[in-house]
C-alpha cells in the first residue's frame, strides 16, 4: 500500500477501495434507499428517509477498541445557570454552586452508567460548556448507547497538535500602557490551553531557579503562594489533564491528570516549552537585564527600555493567566475539548467566577473543515462570553508554504476565533559570523555616512551542518571567489579550480544576475564544493533577508549575506586575508532591520476564500523570532516562529479591550481590534496582501482598546468581516447586484460623522463594491449601511492576486535533504480584496481609520447541457451519431467552457448530511462515476492507440473549495482482472504545490510506489477548468503508464473511494464507495468525438458545438458529461435535483419523437480554432474590452 506520507495520518482511501475491489462490497450509501437512481443512472425523485440514529458514520463502521465522545442531551453547566448578562460580560457570574455540581453530578453518574452498559473505561466528561464524557472501549458495545434516551450523538475523537520587547513596540501595545490611561490587561484571564506554563520563571513572578523548577515538577498540585515557587497572583489556577507521557499518536498512551500544569523541560523537538512561551508572549511581567522580574510601572517604560530588558513584557502584562495543560511532552491531544470545557471552571467546584475571559488556542489541524466540532465549540463558548484567540496554522504539513488555499484548519476556521496569520515586524533576529581576519574586523558604511570596524557579519546558517557537535578546526577557514564560469556552484569544479578551493571556504552567488534565476538547490552546490575539498560556503543572496531557511548539507558549514556584506568584504577575499569562524553560540546572537517591515511570514497559512460564506484570518501579529520565556531555564529566553507566537500578542490585546471596555462582548472585543488594525503587510513587489491572507492588518494595541465606534458585518457579527462569498453568474450581459449591512455602532458619548471609502486590493474588471459616502451615529447609536457588490459580467476576467505565487514546487524528503520532485502553475480563484475605510469626518487627524475587510470571488458560469433526454440511434446496428450542446457558454478573460464526456459506470443516491460524520464531507459523497478513452478516436484517425489516455470522471453531491490533503478520493484499478489491484490513482496535492495532482501508484508484490503525477483536469492553473469550488473532477493518465496497450489489454476494473481527514482520524475507512466497474479503454461501449477545449480529454463545451458519440453494436450505456464551468445548482437532492454540472443521457435505439433540450440551440458560428490557455492577469486590469 502506498506509505503514509502525511504526518496527520493516511485517509486510508486505497485500502478501502481495495477490499471493494476484491469484495465487492456494499457502497458506503448501500443502507440508503438506491429508489433514486433509475434504470438508465439518472437521479429522479424519491422521498429521502431521515435518520436521527445518534451513532456518527464513523462509528457505525468503528471496530475494536475506540475513544469516543458520548454527547448528553442538555445544556452545560455555565449556560444552563447563569443568566444573559452573564453570557454577555454585562455582569460576574451570579453563585449557582448547587445547580451546577448538581449538573456536574449528573454527567458523571451518566458517564458511569453508560461506562457500565458497555464496558468502557471513563477517560473524561464536560459539563461546563456541553455535556458528555469521553469512553474508550469495544466499538461494538459502545454502539449500544444509542438506545439511550439521554444520548444525543457518539463520535470518535479527532486528536490535535500544537501549532517579544520588538513585538510590543510594533504592535504598540507599549503605547497603549503608556498613552491610554495604562490598560496592561489588568483584571483579565487568559486560559492557555497548551503544554503548560512554567510558572517558576521569573517572566511570571517565579524566583526563577533551575532548583525550584526541578523541585515544582515533583508536586502534584498547583504550589501555594508561600511556596516561594510561584506568584499566584499571575498564574491563578489550572490543571494538567495529560500528564508528561500522554501522547495521542501513541494507542497505549491514557492521560495521567493531576492539579500541577508546570510544563515541561523540551528533550529535542516536542510540545514541551510551547506554552510557557505563548503564555510570556501573551502576559509574562517581562525579565530585567539581571534577571529579576520586572515590578515596575508599565505606563512609564519607553521603548528603549523594553529593549534593554532581558524578556520584553506580554501584551498584557498585567492580566492573569490560567494554565489548561492538554498536551504532554511530546505529540498531540485528544483532550483539548475537555480543557476548553476546563476553561469555564478550572478547579471545577461549580463557582464560574474564576472562569477565563479569552482563551488561547496556540494548536490545531491543517485543512480541517470549518464544521471541526472544536470550531463549534469555540463558537459555543462565543455565545457564553468567551473570546478565543488561535492561531491560523503554519502550513507544517504542507513544507511551510503557507501560500495555500485552505491550509489553515480547524478550530482557526472558527467563525467567532481571532484567527491570527504571522507577519514580521520591523526587527528580525539574526545570525552571525565572526570576522577572525582582518584582526580588527573590516570598516562598514552606517547610516549617518559614518563607518566604524564590524566584527561579525550579520546573515544565517544553514540548517543540515550541525555546529554545535563539529570540531574548531571545521568552523574556521579563510574565504576565497568561486571562479566566473561557476560563480553559483551549480556545477562541479574542475580538478584546476580545486586545487585553488582546497581547504577554503567558497564564496558563491545564489542567483547570477538580475533575473534571480536560481539554477540549482543549496544541497548541491554545498557538495560541489565539499567534493572540491572546500570546507565551507558564504552564500551571497540579492534580497535578504530571506523569508525561508536554506539546508546546504551535513558535511561543510555555511552561512548566508546579502550582497552589500558581499561588497564590502570582497576586496579582503580577494587579497586572500578574509577569515572567518562560524559558531552555534553565533546563532540568533543580534537584532537587524527587516529588509520589509510588516510583511508576511511565508509560513503563515492562507485561509477560507468565501465558499463557506466567511474568510480567514482575521489580523496578523508579530510572529517571527519571538523571544519569551524558555521552560526550565529560570530567567532565560529562547527564540519561536509561528503564528503559535502571533495568537498570544492578540490574546493579551484582547485582554487591553476587555479591561478598557469590561462590556463588550467577545463579538465587539473582535470588531474593535479588526477595525483598528490599519498597517497593510506588503511582499517584496509592494503589493498588498489580500485578507483572506493576512485579514484586516497588522494589529495596533492603542487603537483597539480606544474603539468606541466598531463595525461588523450585520448578519454575521461574530465573522466582523463581510464577505459576498464565491458568486456564480452565467454571461447574461446584466450588471449583477448583491447588497448586504454593516452595523455602525457608536458606544461613545458623542456623535460620530464618517466618510466612507472603498481601499482597492486585488481587483476583477467590472466588479467592485459601492458604499454610501457618509453615515452618522449618534451616542449609543446603532446605524446599518448598505453594501452593494456590483457584477458587470461581459467585463470578467480571471486576474490572479499579485502576491500569490504562479508557479510552485513541491519537495520532498529524499536520502537525507529535500529534493524537488514537480514544478507547476498553481491553481487561484479570481478575488475581489479590499477593505471599506471610515474616516471620523470631524477629525483633523486623516489617518485615524476604522477598517473592515471586505471579499467577493465572482466568476462567470455556462448553462450548457446536450441536448435532448435521450441519444438516439437508428436502429440495433447504428454505431454512430451526433448530439448537439446548446446553452450559454463562457469564453472571455481567461475563462472557457469545458466538458468531459464518459461511458457512466456508477450512480450514487446521495447521503443524507446527518449520516455523515461531518456536513462538509458531503463533498466526498461520490454521485456519477464514469471512464472514457482516446484510443478509439486516434486509432480512426490512423495513428497509434497506444499513444492513448485512460480518462475519470467523477461528480459528488456537495462542492469543494479546492482538493487538498484534507479530501482524497482514488480510483483503483485492477488491469489483468485477477482480483488484486494493480495501480491505484489517488487525487491530492504534493506539498509545496498548491494544485490538486493525480497521482499514479504501482503496486510492486507487498509496496506501492509513485510512478509519475499529472495535473488533475488535464492542466495547470494558468488554464481555467474551474477546478476549485466545485463538484466535479476528471483524471487523465496515459495507458503507457497503466500497462495497457492494444495487444494485451481488453477490460479493466475499477473502483472509487473517497475519504477525509475528519472521517479518517474518527476511524472511517471512506465517507462513500463504488463496487467493482468494468471498462474497456481500447473497446469503450460508447466514446466520444468533437472539438477539443484545448486540454487532454476535454470538449469545447460551446452552443451550437457537436459531439459525434459512437458505440458498439448494440450497447445501450448512458453517457455521463461533465460541464466542468457550469453553475453549481441545486444538490439537495430533493425533487430530482442533481445540480447543474453533471449530466446523464442514455442511448437509445428507439426513433422517438423530438423532445425539446433543456434550452434552444442558438446559431452561432463555428469556430474551431479556440485561443490556448490564457496566462493570469495581473490585477488591476485597465482593458475592459470585450472579446470578439
Amino acid at each position: 500500500m502506498p506509505p503514509n506520507h502525511r504526518r496527520r495520518g493516511a485517509l486510508g482511501c486505497l485500502a478501502a477501495a481495495t477490499s471493494i475491489l476484491l469484495a465487492l462490497g456494499t457502497p458506503a450509501s448501500a443502507d440508503i434507499n438506491p429508489g433514486g437512481i433509475n434504470e438508465n443512472g439518472q437521479y429522479v425523485a424519491t422521498p429521502t428517509p431521515q435518520n436521527s440514529d445518534a451513532l456518527s458514520p464513523t462509528m457505525k463502521k468503528a471496530e475494536g477498541d475506540v475513544l469516543v465522545f458520548v454527547k448528553f442531551k442538555g445544556q452545560g453547566a455555565y449556560e444552563q445557570t447563569q443568566p444573559d448578562e452573564v453570557l454577555h460580560n454585562k455582569q460576574e457570574p451570579v453563585k449557582k454552586q448547587g445547580e451546577a455540581t448538581s449538573i456536574k453530578d449528573q454527567v458523571e453518574n451518566q458517564a458511569r452508567q453508560a461506562a457500565q452498559d458497555s464496558g468502557a473505561e471513563i477517560r473524561y466528561t464536560v459539563h461546563n460548556t456541553m455535556r458528555g464524557a469521553a469512553l474508550h472501549g469495544d466499538a461494538e458495545k459502545i454502539r449500544s448507547l444509542a438506545a439511550r434516551d439521554d444520548v444525543e450523538r457518539i463520535t470518535p475523537i479527532v486528536a490535535k497538535k500544537s501549532m517579544n520587547a520588538y513585538s510590543d513596540i510594533d504592535s504598540k501595545a507599549v503605547q497603549a500602557w503608556a498613552e491610554s490611561t495604562g490598560y496592561t490587561g489588568k483584571g483579565v484571564k487568559i486560559a492557555v490551553v497548551d503544554s503548560g506554563i512554567d510558572y517558576t520563571h521569573t517572566d511570571f513572578g517565579g524566583p526563577g531557579t533551575k532548583e525550584a523548577y526541578e523541585k515544582a515538577k515533583t508536586l502534584t498540585d498547583l504550589p501555594d503562594a508561600d511556596s516561594g515557587l510561584i506568584d499566584r497572583s499571575k498564574v491563578v489556577g489550572g490543571i494538567d489533564l495529560v500528564g508528561d507521557d500522554y501522547n495521542a499518536l501513541d494507542a497505549g498512551s491514557t492521560p495521567k491528570p493531576d492539579n500541577n500544569p508546570l510544563d515541561c523541560r523540551p528533550e529535542g523537538y516536542g510540545t514541551g516549552g510551547h506554552g510557557t512561551h505563548v503564555a510570556g508572549t501573551a502576559a509574562g511581567y517581562g525579565v530585567n537585564a539581571d534577571g529579576s522580574t520586572f515590578r515596575g510601572d508599565y505606563s512609564k517604560l519607553t521603548e528603549n527600555d523594553l529593549k534593554n530588558m532581558k524578556i520584553g513584557p506580554g501584551s498584557a502584562p498585567e492580566a492573569q493567566l490560567l494554565s489548561i495543560r492538554v498536551f504532554g511532552c511530546q505529540g498531540s491531544s485528544n483532550v483539548v475539548m475537555q480543557g476548553l470545557d476546563r476553561a469555564l471552571d478550572p478547579n471545577e467546584d461549580g463557582d464560574f467566577s474564576d472562569r477565563a475571559n479569552i482563551i488561547n488556542l496556540s494548536l490545531g489541524s491543517e485543512f480541517s473543515p470549518a464544521d471541526d466540532p472544536d470550531s463549534a465549540m469555540v463558537d459555543s463558548l462565543a455565545q457564553q462570553g468567551i473570546l478565543t484567540v488561535t492561531a491560523a496554522g503554519n502550513a507544517n504539513e504542507f513544507n511551510g508554504v503557507g501560500d495555500t488555499y485552505s491550509d489553515s484548519g480547524s478550530p482557526a476556521n472558527a467563525a467567532s476565533s481571532i484567527s491570527v496569520a504571522n507577519a514580521n515586524g520591523t526587527m528580525s533576529v539574526s545570525d552571525q559570523l565572526k570576522i577572525v581576519s582582518p584582526e580588527n574586523g573590516i570598516p562598514l558604511d552606517i547610516i549617518d555616512g559614518t563607518f566604524r570596524d564590524f566584527k561579525f557579519i550579520d546573515g544565517d546558517y544553514s540548517l543540515n551542518f550541525p555546529l554545535d557537535k563539529a570540531p574548531a578546526d571545521k568552523l574556521t577557514g579563510y574565504v576565497t571567489l568561486a571562479p566566473e564560469r561557476n560563480r553559483d556552484g551549480c556545477k562541479p569544479f574542475t580538478p584546476e579550480e580545486a586545487e585553488k578551493i582546497k581547504g577554503k571556504w567558497v564564496m558563491l552567488d545564489w542567483e547570477v544576475d538580475y533575473t534571480y534565476k536560481v539554477n540549482c538547490s543549496s544541497a548541491e552546490r554545498f557538495d560541489h564544493v565539499a567534493q572540491a575539498g572546500g570546507t565551507g560556503v558564504l552564500l551571497v543572496l540579492k534580497d535578504y533577508p530571506a523569508q525561508q531557511g536554506f539546508g546546504g548539507n551535513a558535511t561543510i558549514p555555511g552561512f548566508r549575506i546579502n550582497t552589500a556584506f558581499a561588497a564590502d568584504i570582497k576586496p579582503y577575499v580577494e587579497a586572500g586575508t578574509f577569515k572567518v569562524e562560524a559558531n552555534e553560540a553565533y546563532k540568533k546572537a543580534t537584532h537587524i532591520p527587516t529588509r520589509l517591515d510588516f510583511g508576511l511570514n511565508s509560513m503563515s497559512s492562507r485561509g477560507q476564500h468565501g465558499t463557506e460564506g466567511f474568510i480567514k484570518p482575521d489580523v496578523a501579529a508579530p510572529g517571527v523570532d519571538i523571544f519569551s520565556a524558555s521552560v526550565g531555564q529560570g530567567t532565560e529566553g529562547v527564540y519561536n516562529t509561528g503564528t503559535s507566537m502571533a495568537a498570544p500578542h492578540v490574546s493579551g490585546i484582547a485582554a487591553q479591550v476587555m479591561q478598557a471596555h469590561p462590556d463588550y462582548t467577545p463579538a465587539m472585543v473582535k470588531a474593535a481590534i479588526m477595525n483598528s488594525a490599519d498597517t497593510d503587510l506588503t511582499n517584496n513587489a509592494g503589493s498588498k496582501y489580500a485578507v483572506d491572507r493576512m485579514g484586516s492588518g497588522f494589529v495596533n494595541a492603542k487603537k483597539a482598546v480606544n474603539a468606541k465606534v466598531l463595525v461588523y458585518d450585520e448578519e454575521n457579527p461574530e465573522r466582523v468581516s463581510l464577505s459576498f462569498g464565491v458568486l456564480e453568474y452565467p454571461l447574461d450581459g446584466e450588471d449583477h447586484t448583491v447588497t448586504r449591512n454593516i452595523v455602525v455602532r457608536n458606544m461613545d458619548s458623542v456623535a460620530h460623522t464618517y466618510e466612507l471609502s472603498y481601499q482597492y486590493g486585488p481587483e476583477i474588471p467590472g466588479s467592485s463594491p459601492w458604499v454610501p459616502p457618509l453615515v452618522t451615529v449618534e451616542p449609543g447609536e446603532t446605524v446599518k449601511v448598505p453594501i452593494t457588490f456590483s457584477t458587470y459580467t461581459p467585463f470578467l476576467e480571471k486576474t490572479i492576486d499579485p502576491t500569490l505565487e504562479k508557479e510552485q514546487t513541491a519537495m520532498a524528503y529524499v536520502n537525507g535533504q529535500y529534493q524537488p520532485i514537480i514544478s507547476g502553475k498553481r491553481q487561484y480563484i479570481a478575488s475581489v480584496s479590499g477593505r471599506i475605510l471610515l474616516r471620523d469626518a470631524n477629525q483633523d487627524d486623516r489617518e485615524e481609520l476604522i477598517r473592515l475587510p471586505v471579499h467577493a470571488a465572482p466568476k462567470p458560469i455556462s448553462t450548457m447541457k446536450v441536448q435532448g433526454s435521450e441519444i438516439q440511434f437508428e436502429n440495433g446496428k447504428a454505431t454512430e451519431t451526433t448530439v448537439k450542446l446548446a446553452g450559454q457558454d463562457v469564453n472571455q478573460g481567461g475563462y472557457r467552457s469545458m466538458m468531459g464526456a464518459f461511458e457512466l459506470g456508477a450512480a450514487s443516491p446521495r447521503i443524507p448530511t446527518e449520516n455523515l460524520d461531518l456536513p462538509s464531507s458531503q463533498s466526498m459523497d461520490l454521485q456519477y462515476v464514469g471512464a472514457a478513452s482516446d484510443a478509439p478516436a486516434l486509432k480512426a484517425a490512423g495513428q497509434n492507440p497506444n499513444d492513448g489516455k485512460i480518462y475519470f470522471g467523477i461528480s459528488t453531491w456537495g462542492i469543494w473549495d479546492s482538493m487538498h490533503p484534507g479530501r482524497q478520493l482514488q480510483v483503483t484499478l485492477d488491469t489483468n482482472r485477477d482480483g488484486k489491484p494493480d495501480y491505484n490513482l489517488e487525487v491530492g496535492p504534493e506539498k509545496g504545490l498548491d494544485y490538486p495532482l493525480v497521482k499514479v501508484w504501482k503496486a510492486n508484490g507487498d509496496t506501492w510506489e509513485i510512478t509519475n503525477r499529472y495535473p488533475l483536469n488535464g492542466a495547470w492553473g494558468d488554464t481555467d477548468t474551474n477546478i476549485m469550488d466545485t463538484n466535479v473532477m476528471v483524471l487523465g493518465v496515459p495507458l503507457k503508464d497503466l500497462g495497457l496497450t492494444a495487444d494485451t489489454a481488453s477490460s479493466i476494473d475499477y473502483a472509487v473511494s473517497t475519504n477525509t481527514w475528519s472521517n479518517a482520524k474518527a476511524g472511517g475507512d471512506y465517507v462513500d464507495a463504488t463496487e467493482k466497474i468494468s471498462f474497456n479503454p481500447f473497446a469503450p461501449k460508447v466514446w466520444f468525438e468533437g472539438e477539443s477545449a484545448g486540454v487532454p480529454g476535454l470538449f469545447a463545451d460551446r452552443n451550437g458545438g457537436e459531439v459525434k458519440v459512437h458505440r458498439v453494436e448494440g450497447e445501450k450505456p448512458s453517457a455521463l458529461f461533465l460541464h466542468l464551468h457550469n453553475g453549481t445548482g441545486d444538490l439537495s437532492g430533493q425533487n430530482g435535483a442533481a445540480g447543474e454540472r453533471a449530466q446523464v443521457v442514455p442511448l437509445s435505439e428507439q426513433q422517438q419523437s423530438s423532445l425539446p433540450g433543456p434550452s434552444e440551440p442558438t446559431e452561432s458560428p463555428k469556430d474551431s480554432s479556440l485561443p490556448g490557455p490564457s496566462e493570469p492577469t495581473e490585477s488591476p486590469k485597465a482593458d475592459t474590452s470585450l472579446p470578439k
